[in-house]
């Protein structure tokens, strides 16, 4: 009986290497996405298009789209001077670095919004145009009028809001409607640095430049969702727009979206998926652990495989720096505990130990 329990306890300990993740067959390593092509209207892809997610600063879109409709309809222009407010200038998050009392133009606001994804332009902008209230219900009314059933706006710029949700295929539906009406938008959205007051912000839409064809649209993040994205790449006379919702960071989020706009080119989606199915490229498959058993000693080798199987999981867990720095702290501890046989050893290993957590503290 003591047996059975022995091994029960140590195949508890091994059970989630033993076995190779599961498979996600036709899914990107996000919560939610869609891709269209946009001259036809084609969709793509799709993967969870109706989960709602905060939208963060993909917000933005939204107030940049209204500020076109302003312009379009003569009740406001490019030119025209803003003054910004205390409220506007201590607005946290991603900043075009606004001052209170300082004047700019709409369209350096706008260039702010697209590029720095500037929360202190998108609020200079809805003051500008009767509050920060009116323009978020305003926001709200465009969105019902292009049909996105499932959004809900509660700030301007995205910023973290109970109750601000969205779709990947709602904003689908706003990413088509925004280019069809004013592709000239995209002056805005491709530049890849602006520089307000000697100060020079890069395009947070990191796409740009790397992935072919890439010339905008926007990025945002909250902790809440993760990294979102809405891009759009042209190549030859074809243009496709992908929603990507819920990256798990900057690094997958621009890489499955550089992977789904690749695949979608080529018309290759469906082969695409189906070729990266199981861990991905920021994963590090666990390969299956055995024991082997035998009449002496099998005990013993059950439990040097469960300690060694624990060891990995601890630093297979992280990476970079900070699985050195497990790696270190471990072999500290195996020094500090060889070092109590000795009175000379136990000198030395509260200094090597000392020397190990300064470097881990510099590598973080």
């Amino acid at each position: 009986m003591r047996r059975v329990l022995f091994l029960a306890i140590v195949l508890c300990l091994i059970g989630p290497k033993t076995a190779l993740p599961a498979k996600n067959p036709g899914k990107l390593a996000v919560k939610a996405a869609m891709v269209t092509e946009y001259g036809s209207g084609r969709v793509l892809f799709t993967q969870d298009p109706d989960k709602r997610i905060a939208p963060a600063s993909i917000t933005k879109v939204m107030t940049m789209y209204l500020v076109f409709d302003l312009v379009s309809s003569g009740k406001a222009s490019f030119a025209d001077k803003v003054r910004v407010s205390r409220r506007a200038d201590v607005t946290g998050g991603s900043t075009m670095n606004l001052r209170t009392g300082e004047v700019v133009s709409l369209d350096e606001l706008m260039r702010g919004m697209a590029v720095a994804s500037g929360n202190d332009a998108a609020v200079a902008v809805a003051e500008h145009f009767g509050g920060v209230p009116a323009w978020v219900e305003r926001m709200n009314r465009k969105a019902r009028e292009l049909g996105m059933t499932a959004t809900t706006f509660k700030t301007p710029n995205g910023l973290p809001a109970p109750g601000q949700l969205t779709t990947a295929r709602d904003l689908m539906k706003l990413a088509v409607s925004y280019l069809r009406h004013y592709p000239q938008s995209l002056r805005y959205h491709s530049a890849t640095e602006i520089n307000h007051c000697g100060a020079v912000h890069g395009n947070t839409n990191r796409l740009l430049g790397t992935c072919e064809g890439v010339d905008g649209l926007k990025t945002g993040y909250v902790g809440s969702s993760g990294y979102n994205i809405i891009a759009t790449a042209k190549r030859g006379d074809t243009r496709v727009i992908a929603v990507i919702l819920g990256g798990r960071s900057k690094q997958v989020r621009n890489r499955e979206t550089e992977r789904i706009l690749n695949a979608s080119f080529s018309g290759a989606v469906s082969t695409m998926l189906a070729a990266t199915d199981g861990p991905g490229q920021d994963d590090e498959p666990a390969a299956p652990v055995k024991i082997k058993r035998s009449r002496a000693g099998r005990h013993a080798k059950a439990l040097r495989v469960a300690e060694a199987d624990h060891g990995r999981a601890k630093i297979g867990a992280k990476r970079g720096a900070s699985a050195r720095l497990d790696a270190h702290d471990g072999s500290v501890k195996k020094t500090r505990h060889k070092a109590s046989a000795t009175k000379a050893t136990k000198a030395a290993s509260p200094a090597k130990a000392k020397k190990h957590k300064k470097s881990g503290t510099s590598s973080r």
